[in-house]
């Protein structure tokens, strides 16, 4: 029987054939890249075809068997391939590549710093994603506050947490320092405006995590780490709360006159981030809490326009007298549009 084969990240998903002797150059490569490669598990998952290992097989072998240099990748989801058919072997080589090959990523410093916390380093943008860059690479307009009067450098808000990576996504697809063999695994994340494929954008979240190159939604830890913009006191200005000294960084509710504010108009902090406090909730990556019903949410930061300075929780650790946690998190639904939650963008480094 003829081998049809297609040598793009589609044969991975689609499952078409691929000959022997390629996937032996491609398992050769494997070899060369991977510290280790779990030879049983391998040969659990071929015998349906002792020529052909399976997607099942790759996507296993990615995902659990194999750790790649420098530790960048434990674990990779590919939801499309949870069959028996067979991917090429271009498309298992390309993709073995995608992962170790060097990129150098060009980085508008006026828009963006690079930090390192949490063991790795991390790009973060200086500024709240806008109204005007999220219509630009999205092609659609989000619902505005009835307060806003349309200033495009608005913070976006009424985006749900998957609209947020899916923006995060586009962009990477828009970027010049990006390969084209990991643009084209990237598309097939992409979704319709309805943005009601969440599997793929929770694999995208996954995937932008390791990938060099991918913008995303900064996990808790990064974006805590950002805020405080390596002070190591209780607020980002001191030990000692200061209503004044919150009124420099945020718009809060005693400032805001009950609407949000085009960004970077308060004070920055240590690191030249911009409304860390207040304007609007930022999305970040991380589930809430993985035990049970909270694993359906998603963690938001930083408090916004309406938020009380002495409501209890509001920003907990980064402002509030009292109840100071490192900590402290709130959690909500990734499907919540609302007045004043939007994100700010991290990349991968």
């Amino acid at each position: 029987m003829a081998n049809n084969y297609n040598d793009t990240y589609a044969g991975i998903a689609k499952g078409e054939k691929v000959e022997a002797g390629k996937m032996t150059a491609a398992l050769n490569q494997m070899e060369k890249v991977a510290n280790k490669v779990t030879a049983d598990e391998w040969e659990a998952n071929k015998d349906d075809d002792v020529r052909y290992p399976t997607c099942k097989a790759v996507a296993g072998l990615q995902r659990d068997d194999v750790e790649f240099l420098k530790n960048k990748v434990n674990r990779i989801l590919l939801p499309e391939a949870r069959d028996d058919k067979y991917p090429s072997a271009k498309a298992v080589y390309d993709l073995l590549l995608t992962f170790f090959t060097p990129l150098t990523l060009t980085m508008n410093g006026n828009k963006y710093v690079r930090l390192t916390g949490g063991g790795h380093d991390f790009w973060i943008a200086k500024y709240e994603t806008t109204q005007g860059e999220f219509e630009n690479i999205m092609g659609y307009s989000l619902p505005r506050d009835f307060s806003s009067d349309g200033n495009p450098n608005l913070p976006a808000e009424y985006v749900t947490w998957y609209e947020a990576l899916q923006y995060c996504l586009r962009l990477t697809l828009n970027s010049n320092d990006v390969p084209e063999n990991v643009k084209e695994q990237i598309r097939g994340y992409s979704v319709n405006i309805a943005h009601s494929d969440t599997v793929k954008t929770e694999a995208y979240n996954d995937f932008a995590q390791i990938m060099t190159g991918c913008y995303r939604l900064p996990t808790e830890e990064e974006w805590k780490y950002a805020c405080r913009g390596g002070m190591p006191t209780k607020f980002i200005w001191g030990d000692n709360w200061n209503a004044s000294e919150l009124d420099k960084y945020g718009w809060y509710y005693n400032n805001s006159s009950g609407r949000a504010h085009p960004v970077g108009q308060k004070a920055p902090n240590a690191y030249g981030l911009y409304d860390v406090l207040g304007n609007v909730w930022e999305w970040c990556s991380s589930v809430y809490y993985h035990a049970g019903y909270y694993e359906t949410l998603r963690v938001v930061q930083g408090g916004s326009w309406s938020s009380a300075s002495q409501y209890n929780g509001w920003i907990g650790d980064y402002y509030k007298d009292g109840n100071f946690a490192s900590d402290y998190h709130v959690g909500t639904y990734a499907t919540v549009l609302t007045h004043d939650l939007g994100f700010r963008v991290a990349r991968t480094v």
